[in-house]
């Protein structure tokens, strides 16, 4: 008991400190929460130990993560879109899969290094571009089309790829496979009722985007969705990150307008359960891998691949006039999904498809990703004002960049 209560005094100081010293020196709260549990933890200080109350929060805040990446979705944002934009950042989204599995078969990986290699998500993606001034523009708003589209398509093909590793192709994968349909016929039973119940109870509905509502009635609808979508999906044999990340985006697609709904879940997240969760990978983190000299070309070639995936599948941004300067800073804001890297590499080792060398590989190429490519974003792109963003900005018709 001493042990737990001493862990959990830990971690509640980590959370609170590690992101002030991250704001200081510009490194990500995300990388600094895992050094610092890397620091606590077993091989070094000792201070913090692995209890059942921590694991659970800690699985927690990874389900909380995906919710909030599907929550990231801009469905409001995907209508205004024309077709040929959506149609270029959807091939975009699978160019750079396909490329990240053939780096992985020409690298002697198993395929589920493609998953890794071909990751996608819009955490940093949207951070840097609002950092930039470029969150509105042409480029900003295609980025992250495709960045959106790379982090459905990367869960969706790490959930089948979870169900091949464990059933192969026999009865037992037709099983697993009406499980996965299930998921999504239950997905868009609630998405049709709950669009149906906020047509006919626009003012109840209304109250869950409210600035001030005592009940808190949004956050609760946000947190029993994610919630009852985790359970239905470990209940039809699915990885629960596919359910929380669908609850987020079901979330996402009928509340349009969130307002500070979003900010209040997030608040929630960011401010308490995603640390707990880096900080539990820095804990788990097995730090006689970083001793072993074999990690470095293994880290090495999955960090160059990433970004070289990521340079080349971000070339058809020339035929929508782009510039090149754009083109590369594309490839580096794709090449940085920081967050959603970190929990592939925990879900790799769970289902036995990484090993702790190369879970902590891919952990290490996600921090330095996190680091290394926004910062070179910036150098690249520069700070433009908001009158610069506000002139390429895309407009509702969808109508293609001036070169």
């Amino acid at each position: 008991m001493e042990s737990e209560q001493t862990t959990l005094l830990v971690i509640a100081l980590g959370a609170f400190i590690v992101p002030l010293i991250c704001g200081r020196i510009g490194v990500p709260a995300a990388v600094g929460e895992i050094v610092f549990g890397m620091l606590v933890g077993p091989y070094l200080l000792g201070a913090v130990q692995e209890t059942p109350f921590f694991d659970f929060l800690a699985e927690f805040g990874f389900a909380f993560l995906m919710f909030l990446a599907g929550l990231e979705l801009d469905f409001a944002r995907l209508e205004r879109r024309s077709g040929w934009m959506l149609w270029g950042s959807g091939i975009m989204a699978l160019l750079v899969i396909g490329l990240g599995f053939l780096a992985s078969w020409w690298a002697g990986w198993p395929p589920f290094f493609g998953i890794i290699v071909g990751a996608m998500s819009i955490g940093i993606v949207i951070v840097a571009l609002r950092e930039s001034g470029q969150s509105r523009s042409a480029f900003g708003q295609t980025v992250i089309l495709v960045g959106s589209v790379g982090e459905f398509l990367t869960i969706l093909i790490f959930t089948l790829y979870g169900v091949v590793s464990r059933s192969g192709f026999g009865i037992q994968f037709f099983r697993e496979s009406l499980g996965l349909a299930g998921v999504f016929v239950l997905t868009y039973v609630v998405l049709r009722t709950l669009r149906l119940l906020v047509w006919w109870f626009p003012a109840q509905f209304s109250r869950m985007v409210e600035v001030e509502d005592p009940s808190e009635i949004g956050v609760r609808a946000g947190l029993a969705l994610m919630i009852a979508f985790f359970a239905v999906s470990e209940l039809f044999g699915m990885e629960a990150i596919l359910g929380a990340f669908l609850a987020g985006a079901l979330f996402s697609f009928v509340f349009r307008e969130k307002g500070i709904l979003e900010t209040k879940l997030a608040g929630l997240g960011h401010g308490f359960f995603l640390p707990i969760f880096f900080i539990h990978v820095g804990v788990s983190f097995d730090l006689d891998a970083v001793r072993d000299w074999a990690i470095v070309p293994l880290l090495t070639q999955v960090l160059a691949l990433s970004l070289l995936v990521k340079l080349i599948a971000s070339l058809p941004l020339l035929t929508m006039g782009f510039r090149l300067r754009q083109v590369a800073g594309a490839g580096l804001l794709l090449a940085t999904p920081l967050t959603l890297l970190i929990a592939i590499a925990a879900l790799g080792l769970e289902l036995g498809v990484l090993d702790e060398l190369e879970s902590a590989a891919v952990i290490l190429t996600a921090a330095i990703s996190g680091l290394v490519f926004p910062t070179a974003f910036r150098k690249i792109a520069g700070k433009r004002d908001g009158r610069g963003a506000a002139e390429e900005e895309v407009s509702a018709a969808g109508s293609a960049p001036a070169k």
